[in-house]
């Protein structure tokens, strides 16, 4: 016999949830997340041997060192690291923008997935697209990050994409007092000459790269979300994540259907603890975000999905490419 609990579907029960951080923005912060602290403690060590303070190898290490000039070397491995921070952020916006594409999509927009699609690998192409799908993105940190992406190339000796947008440039020429302002007294100057003489990096340069990195990322994040039809996307997140669970030799479709009854295969009373359960371990909380570019998932929607059984959820969640 159900319970009354179970039987009462009013508006007060509807559960709106929330999710602050796509699964992309995730990934990008896992990549670059505390990199400027990091590069620091590499760079302290490096002062420690440059100074000699450190002039063994420890032993936990297992390997041989002993360079015959122990300044010189600190030096150019200071310049390694600085380079590799580059080579690392301007990955992790790539990584950004490619999950941004892969189910459950952040970029449902056919025309935007396939300009991102048809850049292959050129990070270049994809940051254009994404300019011409969002022409409101704050022009300082693209401008930054554009430059950070020749930056990078030139450092690696990339064949293409070693120079910086024209229009870019005079966005950081045009903003040298709020670039400074808001970059912890970034010297544009100085950054454009360093750019221009193809010199490395330093340290405060990187830093300020990678910040607008994630200035640039939080945005498209906002934007992406502001733009996504919030049902595609909740089914989508549940198809993707029934099928997460696949066992080795075991095929998606049955991990789905296993996995749906684990969830939606419960009494009705427990069904809808156990969904905002599968939700919590996608992303989503009932707590909303502190700021408000995340996404709100509507009551109704949560309800619609808590109502389902272990069959339906299933032809419910299904896309269309449901071979995906």
């Amino acid at each position: 016999m159900r319970s009354k609990r179970a039987e009462r579907t009013t508006v007060e029960d509807r559960m709106t949830l929330y999710l602050a951080r796509s699964q992309p923005r995730s990934a990008f912060k896992s990549l670059l997340g505390h990199a400027n602290h990091l590069i620091i403690t590499a760079l302290v060590g490096l002062d420690g041997v440059e100074r000699g303070v450190v002039t063994e190898v420890p032993k936990d290490l297992r390997t041989v060192w002993s360079p015959k000039d122990a300044v010189s070397s600190a030096k150019r491995s200071r310049r390694l690291i600085l380079d590799m921070a580059l080579i690392r952020a301007v990955d992790s916006v790539d990584v950004y923008l490619r999950d941004a594409v892969r189910k459950p999509a952040l970029v449902q927009s056919a025309e935007f997935r396939k300009e991102l699609d048809s850049a292959g690998l050129s990070i270049f192409a994809k940051l254009q697209a994404a300019e011409r799908q969002f022409k409101s993105l704050d022009p300082i940190p693209l401008a930054i990050v554009f430059l950070m992406v020749a930056w990078r190339n030139r450092s690696a000796h990339a064949e293409a994409d070693r120079d910086a947008p024209e229009r870019h440039l005079e966005v950081l020429r045009s903003s040298r007092a709020e670039i400074s302002a808001r970059f912890s007294g970034l010297d544009v100057e100085m950054l454009l000459g360093g750019y221009d003489a193809m010199r490395p990096a330093t340290f405060k340069e990187v830093a300020s790269l990678i910040n607008a990195a994630h200035h640039l990322v939080a945005e498209l994040d906002a934007l992406l979300f502001s733009s996504l039809d919030i049902e595609r996307f909740l089914k989508d997140v549940v198809w993707v994540s029934l099928g997460d669970t696949k066992k080795p030799n075991e095929l998606v479709e049955h991990a789905r259907k296993r996995r749906s009854v684990s969830v939606w295969g419960m009494d009705p009373g427990d069904r809808r603890e156990a969904v905002l359960r599968f939700l919590a371990q996608q992303g989503f909380s009932k707590v909303p975000p502190k700021r408000k570019a995340g996404l709100e998932i509507p009551g109704h929607l949560v309800e619609e999905l808590q109502q389902q059984t272990p069959k339906s959820v299933i032809i419910w969640a299904q896309p269309a490419d449901w071979s995906i």
